[in-house]
Formats: structure tokens, sequence, C-alpha cells
């Protein structure tokens, strides 16, 4: 059909058209002279306002976000006492109030509850959405710490993390989710104080219509790539996502903000064709998966052959959005770490099921989050350019700084986050007494509910198999664990490197450099990226989704 090549299309124009300016944007709100008000709530929030090196810029950084934790654990603990409850509920166990407030801090926004039967409006806006707005926030300021580091000559200071969070939330965050939300509310979007109305049906029941104050979450939802929705069905549910206008906005918002970070990068080295290339390998990547899940969600469902003529696997799918824009949005929400979805993920064909797991195993960086996904990046890239700089017997320069012994040991422990994530916290679930019951399903798709589980939790993504118990107690601690290695396990090395890099002297280039421009670089640093993460899940993949696939027909 025609919409299956037209709308990727269509897709990506929407998502890189934009991109250039608001990179630039970017780089003018964090590098910028400030306006009074930035200054003024500077001075009021804060006496560290001067610059900082990567050993303070972090301390202030996990400082703010260990804060942030305990305040949200606070609120929905004690939601039954506080205000904007019109449907009295009750706290949260300290068990699921901890790992959710570690799901939102961290940017994961891993969801073990259903947010219209347990959260009231006062935890929806003061708890979870002021950490959309939070945790999007750090992302950028980690990555413009990094931009920093590797752009300028020699030195210590890598900014103040104060002054970039308010910026950041100032004029871009705030500004952009305000008119997404107006523009949400415009397509239908719930935006209400008021109770749950019951309604009358037809047949003469009635029926309680879970509403509230919708719209605002929605917005920085989508645009900080948290993916934590108002509702237990995310963007499936009609009232989260009424229309195909709204359908559009909110993917296209999933990859905007992470586009216009690889060009804030450009800026900020003066470089644009080294940022083009690394948004050419984010790219690439992101069309290979997209054509793999494309053709097996155009297959029909081996598991219902003669049962239904219908071209396709429509199992999990909304019908309002199709085939191709809900595998669209699997592929884009899996390569952000994003984790909204529009349609069942356990329901996918077990390809298309292993093209969101490795999107989210390889780091998240097709992409990423919002700034995580191309500080994330940016470490294969030093790694890149390290090895090809061995394989040619030559001292590795990036961007006119030596890369040494010291930046890829850090480097290096990033790469082992996502291993100890998945495969050892992963792994320890299934020592467990009752595993069976957690994972819901036996054989090579459970292994594949368990893997995708803590992937999204390591890869801070939020997205997730239908039918694991993600709220048993010992699964949110677990979880919540996986959460805070994948966001601070990568956030410290990031940090590291930046330091050591921004106090490295500034060296000559020359032509036996290895170029950081053009298809080679692009080549090997998809190479690199895929290697990494092949070498350390291949055994796992080959026993979950690949062999969910043969065991089902999928070939």
């Amino acid at each position: 059909m025609w919409q299956q090549w037209f709308y990727p299309l269509l897709f990506i124009l929407l998502v890189l058209l934009p991109a250039p300016w608001l990179g630039r944007y970017i780089h003018r709100v964090l590098e910028g002279p400030g306006h009074a008000l930035d200054k003024g709530l500077l001075r009021l929030c804060t006496s560290d306002s001067q610059g900082q090196n990567w050993q303070r810029y972090l301390g202030s950084l996990l400082a703010f976000n260990l804060a942030g934790m305990a305040l949200l654990m606070l609120v929905l603990m004690a939601q039954g006492f506080l205000p904007l409850n019109p449907q009295h509920l009750p706290g949260l166990p300290w068990q699921l109030a901890l790992n959710t407030a570690v799901s939102f801090v961290s940017n994961t926004n891993w969801q073990a509850y259903s947010g219209e039967l347990q959260l009231s409006y006062f935890s929806q806006m003061l708890g979870l959405t002021v950490q959309n707005f939070a945790s999007a926030a750090t992302g950028i300021a980690v990555a413009a710490a990094l931009f920093r580091g590797i752009s300028q000559r020699q030195g210590r200071q890598l900014g103040n993390f104060w002054q970039d969070l308010l910026r950041i939330a100032l004029y871009l965050l705030l500004p952009m989710a305000l008119v997404m939300a107006l523009l949400l509310i415009w397509q239908g979007v719930p935006q209400t104080f008021n109770p749950y109305p019951v309604a009358h049906t037809l047949e003469g029941a009635q029926q309680t219509l879970a509403l509230g104050p919708v719209a605002s979450q929605e917005a920085i939802k989508q645009l900080g790539t948290n993916g934590g929705g108002f509702f237990g069905a995310n963007s499936a549910y009609p009232f989260e996502n009424p229309t195909a206008l709204s359908n559009w906005l909110e993917m296209v918002a999933l990859l905007l903000l992470p586009a216009a970070m690889v060009f804030a990068f450009g800026r900020y080295i003066k470089d644009s064709g080294h940022g083009r290339a690394i948004l050419a390998a984010m790219l690439v990547l992101l069309l290979i998966g997209l054509a793999v899940a494309l053709w097996q969600e155009s297959l029909p469902d081996p598991t219902l052959a003669g049962l239904t003529t219908e071209p396709g696997n429509w199992e999990g799918k909304e019908s309002r959005f199709g085939l191709t824009l809900s595998t669209l949005w699997e592929v884009a929400t899996s390569a952000a770490s994003n984790g909204s979805v529009n349609a069942m993920h356990d329901s996918f064909a077990p390809l298309s099921g292993l093209v969101a797991l490795v999107n989210m195993l390889l780091g998240e960086v097709i992409f990423g989050g919002v700034g995580a996904g191309i500080y994330g990046m940016l470490l294969f890239v030093l790694l890149t350019v390290f090895l090809c700089g061995l394989m040619v017997g030559k001292t590795p320069v990036y961007l006119g700084k030596r890369l040494g012994a010291g930046q890829m040991k850090w480097v290096v422990a990033s790469m082992l986050v996502m291993p100890l994530g998945v495969l050892v916290l992963g792994g320890l679930t299934l020592l467990l007494p009752g595993h069976e019951a957690v994972i819901g399903s036996e054989g090579p798709h459970g292994l594949s509910r368990l893997l995708y589980a803590y992937a999204s939790a390591t890869g801070n993504n939020g997205s997730a198999f239908a039918g694991f118990g993600a709220s048993d107690n010992t699964q949110c601690l677990l979880l919540a664990l996986a959460m805070v290695l994948g966001r601070f396990g990568i956030i410290l090395p990031v940090m590291a490197v930046a330091g050591s890099l921004a106090g490295a002297a500034k060296v000559e280039t020359g032509q036996g450099d290895f170029p950081i421009k053009g298809a080679l670089f692009i080549t090997l640093l998809v190479i690199t990226i895929l290697m990494i993460g092949g070498l350390a899940f291949l055994p796992a993949l080959a026993l979950g989704p690949v062999a969910d696939a043969l065991t089902v027909g999928a070939f």
C-alpha cells in the first residue's frame, strides 16, 4: 500500500525540517547572555551561580534529582490527604511509589499502575508532570556539559547546572509544551479539574468516564521523551489521542527535540557536517528497523490463519490509525527513550518486537531521549574514533582533543550498563520463586517479555509487553534499580568524559586523522553500535524473539 512508504517519509520530513532551526535556538538558550527572569530566579534558588567543574556539576544534578525523587514519592504515598483528588483515591504502597518516583525522575516513565484508577489530579500534575519537565531538562543539561567539554579550549568549567536547568525549562520546554497542549485541547484532549462524570449508555447502564488535566501532561510527555500517559492505555486511549491529527502531533513530538539536539551539537563544535553525519547514522538505524517492522506487520498473523481475510497483523492495533502508523509509532518510541504507545507492543509480530528490543538494547542512541540520545551516541562516536585510530597506528584525535586510556575506560564502563541491567537483573528475576506468574507466559515469548521489561527500564524507555507483572513488589524494586542504573550509570561516565576533554589541550588536526564525516565514518559508526549490542545480547535475542518467530512460523 502507498501508506507504507508515504507515511514514514512524511514523518521523517516533519521531524527533520524544523530540527536545524530548533537546534540553533537550543544553542542560543544555553549559551546566550540570558534574561533578567532566569538571572533573578537563579539568585533566588541557589547561591551556586558560578561555573562548575564536572564533579560540582554532577553533584548539583544528583542533589536535584534525589530531592525530586523523595518529594514525588512522598506525594504519591500521601495523595489521599492532598487536594485535587475528587475521586478520593488512596496513596500508593511504598514499593509502587518508589518505583514510580524513580521512573519519572529518570525520564523512564515506566508505569506499574493505571493513572486514571490510582492517581489523583494533584499527583499527576504537581508530581508526574513536574518531573517530566525536570528529567527532560536534566538530560539536555548533561548533553550541554558534554558539548562544552568537547568544544572548548583547555579549561575545567562545564557551565552551571542550575542555570542550564532554568533556561531549558523557561525558554525551551515550557513554551513548546504550552503550544502543544493548546493544539491537543483543540483536538479534543481533556483539560479539566472536574470529577469523573457518569454517562448513561443506550442499554441503560452507567459508565464512569475518566477525565482530568490530560493535555498539559500529554504535551510534555511527548516533547520531553518521557512517555508516561495520563491513562493506563497511554496514547491508544481516545481521550489521550483522539484524532488523526493528534496522533501525528504526538508522533512527531517523539523525535523532534532529540533530532534538534544533534544540530545543537553541530553549533557547539562549529562543524555542521559532523553533526549531519551523526544524524545520518541515527537515520540509517531507524530506517533498518522500520523496514523490518513494516514488512512483518504487513504479513498476516500465522496464528490466526484462516480466521480472517484482512491483510496484515491487526491484533492489538488501533483501527483508527491502522498498521503503518501503529508500526511507525512503535519503532519511533523505542528508538527514542519515550515509551508511549498507540498500540499494544505484545501483539506485534515477534520480529517487530525484536526491532523495538534492539532499539533499546543499543543504548537508545537512535535519536534516543532528549539530551540522553546525543550524549549516548557521542560515547559511541568516541569509541569509533579511538578504534579506527588504533587500526592505523595513530594517536586518536577527536575535534582537536586527543583520546587516551582515561576517556576510554569511562566509555567502556558506560557500555556495561545495559548488560548489567538487562542480563543480570533480568536473570535474577528468573531465579526468584513465582517468576512464572510475573512473566505471564512460557517459552520464547515469555523470555521476550522479560527482556523487554528490563531493556525498557535500563534503557529509560518505559514501554512494556502486556502481561508482565510490573506491580509485583519485588519487580517494583528490581526495575527501580535498573532505571537508576540506566540513567545515572550513563550520566556519570558522560560527565567524567566531559571533564577530561574540557581539561585537555587542543591539538592541530592533520590529514592522517580519522575523518568524522562522510560515508566511511557513518558506516563504521553504525557497525560499532551494532557490534556492541550484538555481542552482548545476541544469545538472549536468539532464545527470545528469534525463537518466538520460528515457533509461530513468522518467516
